[in-house]
């Protein structure tokens, strides 16, 4: 399905209209935001598997409410899931200067321009059903 902006005028706040394309690919992606978002709520450098079991947990779990101990998820899907965050979600994420990573520690922190892209995700909605 196609997103619907519920207000594309609070996008031309992330800069011209090519910073604008590249807030929209970067925020098109589950996981991307997911990440971002994961990153707000630690609020500091967060190990890649840590990451990764998140992520992969909210997956798995079918039930939005549902308390997890991470014990449902296999792992393969968290070991998938930490190789498309390390090889494609994050590597995209920090040539647009929303996270830095740190190689040596394998570890993903926040950055302003990702905080302030996390917060353009409002105006990105899901299409109704």
């Amino acid at each position: 399905m196609i997103p619907l902006l519920s207000s594309p005028e609070s996008l031309t706040a992330f800069g011209d209209s090519d910073d604008v394309d590249t807030a929209m690919d970067l925020l098109a992606d589950r996981r991307r935001r997911e990440l971002l978002q994961y990153l707000e709520d630690v609020d500091g450098s967060v190990p890649l598997q840590e990451i990764a079991v998140e992520i992969a947990t909210g997956e798995a779990t079918s039930e939005p409410n549902t308390i997890s101990d991470h014990g449902g998820v296999s792992s393969e899907d968290r070991r998938a899931v930490q190789i498309s965050l390390h090889h494609t979600h994050i590597p995209k994420l920090a040539a647009a200067d929303a996270v830095e990573f740190d190689s040596a520690t394998k570890t993903v922190s926040l950055t302003d321009r990702g905080r302030t892209l996390l917060s353009r995700t409002d105006a990105v909605c899901d299409s109704p059903q």
